[in-house]
């Protein structure tokens, strides 16, 4: 591994690896490195990188019953190999992150399928002078203000500070430019790759007004939301595991669609690699 030198530059080395998947503290022990899937350390015919928030991390249901599990499931059962979830969703994280954690990850883990559930757009990552990251938005701002989340210093005196600076013009602008980094990353790859976002307003309708105005491309949408069918319960807003299971079965039935021709020919390809 290549690592950028604290003592050369004042940088967010630990969150801009170069030749690794950024290790995370998500908990989850599946993944070495705390993600919420299966491990990198082998492929399978097809490896299929899920990126996202906690909708993608699957906040509240079994790790089966998350939506990248049963859409790796469903592409297993129709092409008849192995495939690889690799779920590097992140509770609390917003389209920046999303664009930063596939730049490290594309180049090292090199998928054949990449699908992204994008976030809300009022969040942000913001880099203390010591190079730790400070997850910012307007929800977690709220559930600090309530007493529900135990801010440190820090992070009280950002959110104070960034209370003053919310813009829903601004959480646009962003969004935006890192859309356009995520699809030039995937279609400089080749990539098979696809989006949707998270059904949560306003976020949801601005994603399909900047489809309708050519800043998102239409080509690569899912053609839906993550469409939260009911709440997983009275204090928890996330989606239930049936929202899970039709997110992961439009996901299946979309790639087939899509790029139907071109997964055939990878699984024909590899399978009769395994077989020489």
């Amino acid at each position: 591994m290549l690592s950028l030198s604290k003592s050369i530059c004042t940088f967010p080395a630990d969150y801009f690896t170069v030749g690794e998947v950024p290790r995370v503290g998500l908990g989850h022990e599946q993944n070495s490195l705390g993600y919420r899937g299966d491990d990198f350390g082998e492929r399978a015919v097809l490896n299929v990188l899920f990126m996202g928030d906690s909708w993608t991390e699957g906040a509240g249901v079994t790790e089966e019953q998350t939506f990248a599990r049963i859409a790796c499931k469903h592409l297993s059962e129709h092409y008849k190999v192995s495939v690889n979830n690799w779920n590097m969703g992140h509770g609390g994280k917003g389209y920046d992150a999303v664009a930063r954690m596939l730049l490290n990850a594309l180049p090292v883990l090199k998928p054949e399928i990449v699908f992204v559930t994008l976030p809300v757009m009022d969040r942000r990552e913001y880099f203390t002078i010591d190079s730790e990251i400070v997850d910012i938005g307007v929800g977690m701002i709220a559930q600090t203000n309530r007493g529900n989340f135990a801010a440190t210093p820090i992070q009280k005196e950002i959110f104070k500070r960034w209370e003053g600076l919310i813009s829903p013009c601004d959480d646009a602008a962003k969004a935006i430019l890192n859309y356009k980094l995520i699809e030039l990353l995937l279609n400089q790859n080749n990539t098979i790759w696809g989006y949707s976002s998270v059904d949560w307003e306003p976020s949801s309708t601005r994603v399909e007004e900047f489809i309708k105005f050519g800043l998102f491309d239409l080509q690569y949408y899912l053609g839906t939301k993550f469409e939260k069918l009911a709440d997983l319960s009275e204090t928890d807003g996330h989606p239930d595991a049936a929202s899970h299971r039709l997110h992961g079965e439009r996901i299946f039935e979309w790639l087939i669609n899509r790029y139907g021709k071109k997964l055939d020919e990878i699984c024909f390809d590899r399978g009769k690699e395994g077989k020489s």
